[in-house]
């Protein structure tokens, strides 16, 4: 009866430094100092065809991108804005990989576990 109980409290807390440990190991998404630069744009639904265009005449389209945020572990030791930090952080860095310093941004799910956006990619000249 004893061995029992012992083992079922050993069993709990091994359950709890377990949880503690995969917390621990988990951060939002930082930017990298290059994606700082990176600029995000967002559109309510889908965005004016005089604006696309202008972006199109100006810029170089370079792809779509994703950027997810949140475990099934980690939502309950981050805020829903954290999660969306991470998820547009991911964007940014993913955009940089890509040759891109412009995301046209959409928000793809808001759970409560995760937050994903998906873009399309551009490089757009500096103007002189």
């Amino acid at each position: 009866m004893v061995s029992q109980y012992i083992f079922k409290i050993m069993k709990t807390l091994l359950t709890y430094l377990f949880l503690i440990t995969l917390a621990s190991c988990t951060n939002y998404t930082r930017p990298s100092d290059d994606a700082k630069a990176v600029k995000l744009l967002f559109f309510n639904h889908v965005p004016e065809e005089s604006a696309l265009q202008e972006l199109k005449s100006l810029c170089i389209y370079k792809g779509e991108v994703i950027g997810s945020e949140g475990h099934w572990y980690s939502y309950l030791f981050f805020e829903n804005a954290d999660l969306a930090r991470g998820a547009l952080n991911e964007l940014k860095n993913n955009a940089i990989e890509k040759g891109a310093n412009v995301v046209i941004a959409h928000q793809v799910s808001d759970f409560v576990t995760s937050v994903t956006y998906a873009g399309e990619l551009y490089f757009c000249k500096e103007n002189d």
